[in-house]
């Protein structure tokens, strides 16, 4: 069948935005380059930590010494490459109130429907747009231009893949990319006069998200996110609960992953937060180290059911790498460790409704008592299977659970 047209624009947008078609081209001279990087990197001797397999001390060097053959050896870039520029991809100028302009890449899926309701999806750390590639592939076989409901947004952050970097001569935070995103959707006339849009986030997209609709109330509909960061509620006892009951057993195990997971597995964002040029110049020079770093996170926090494969872990790897943005993507670490305004309850602010999907080896999962007593979620949805990178893990899963919100809330337009 032939590929179907996605890539038309619904809006006439500003000539100052430079909205422009875009395809990733990585020269061959780069990826020779990455191939001399890989044959010239030894990869240091075993170690009684380093032959551990259960992640508990990080990265397994057998794991690694495989890894980096195949990304040598058999892994394709050029085909993934091909599979970004299948789908619409552009490029955005956008001014900030300071006068700054930024470029953010976006691929999208654009319906010819005058009342299709546009959805932006947003990335987190160590994710990126590759998360949204076997989603953006369901959506197209399911459906074609004529009849897409939708028009779907996929961006880089700033600091993140191709899009522009943060600042050199002042502070970045959450805020200011949520600003700029704010900006990014009124350039590609996703206005509330045009029936406003919603916004998924996973990781740094389920905090940027939200403030995005803080920002914007009058025209961001509906928040969902696979991730929430919420305390038990003032007054939980969470011991007294698990003996009465009040959690069912997929909870009462997220809540042992999560202490877990606080007691030794945050340890990469405290050194992230406060070594950001150390850990930039290491990293961002040496791809068998951003290998070591990133894929751990790759094996550690998805469900051991639903890992990605790892085809799809180096081309994650291999965006960063390409895009060089490694450097760049470590700005709201700084903000969690440091407590800085900006970073805060994904909640402040957010006035339209908010949805939760719960996958049960997400890295934080409250128990949906703890959402009842909030009285801050209206839309919630558990998964059995799945953990940190939804998106990758489950597409199937978390794409009904978006169609399915926005049904719930009416907002396709009739």
């Amino acid at each position: 069948m032939a590929e179907q047209d996605f890539s038309k624009l619904p809006h006439i947008v500003d000539s100052e935005a430079n909205v422009k078609p875009h395809k990733i081209d990585i020269p061959q001279s780069e990826i020779e380059r990455l191939y001399t990087l890989l044959d010239n990197s030894p990869i240091p001797d075993k170690t009684w930590e380093n032959s551990h397999t259960d992640g508990h001390f990080g990265t397994n060097r057998d794991w690694l010494v495989n890894a980096v053959q195949e990304w040598r050896h058999n892994y394709d870039w050029k085909k993934w490459e091909n599979k970004f520029n299948s789908f619409a991809h552009y490029t955005a100028d956008v001014k900030d109130d300071d006068g700054n302009v930024y470029t953010i890449h976006f691929n999208g899926l654009f319906s010819k429907r005058k009342d299709a309701f546009p959805i932006l999806f947003l990335h987190g750390w160590p994710g990126s747009r590759v998360e949204f590639l076997p989603m953006l592939d369901l959506i197209r076989q399911k459906y074609t231009p004529d009849n897409l409901p939708y028009h779907i947004i996929v961006p880089d952050l700033i600091g993140f893949g191709f899009s522009s970097r943060p600042p050199l001569d002042k502070d970045f935070n959450v805020m200011d990319n949520a600003r700029i995103l704010v900006k990014f959707m009124r350039v590609l006339g996703f206005t509330s006069e045009c029936g406003g849009y919603m916004i998924h986030g996973g990781d740094l997209g389920s905090i940027v998200g939200p403030k995005v609709a803080a920002l914007d109330p009058e025209t961001c509909r509906l928040v969902h996110t696979n991730i929430l960061m919420v305390p038990p509620p003032e007054g939980t006892n969470v011991e007294e609960d698990v003996k009465a009951g009040r959690y069912t057993e997929a909870e009462i195990d997220a809540l042992n992953r999560e202490k877990e997971i606080l007691g030794w597995g945050v340890s990469y964002a405290a050194i992230q937060g406060t070594r950001s040029a150390t850990l930039g110049l290491a990293f961002g020079s040496s791809p068998v180290a951003l290998l070591s770093w990133i894929g751990e996170k790759f094996l550690e926090w998805p469900d051991p059911a639903t890992r990605p494969s790892l085809e799809l872990i180096l081309t994650n790897i291999s965006f960063y790498w390409f895009s060089r943005c490694y450097p760049t993507s470590l700005w709201h670490y700084r903000l969690m460790i440091s407590g800085i305004e900006g970073f805060g309850s994904q909640f402040d602010g957010v006035k339209c409704p908010f949805g939760y999907s719960w996958f049960k080896r997400e890295c934080c999962n409250p128990p949906k008592a703890w959402l009842d007593k909030l009285g801050k979620v209206q839309w919630y949805r558990p998964h059995e299977r799945g953990g940190h990178f939804a998106a990758l893990e489950q597409p199937e899963a978390l794409w009904g659970d978006v169609e399915d919100i926005i049904k719930e809330f009416g907002l396709l337009r009739q």
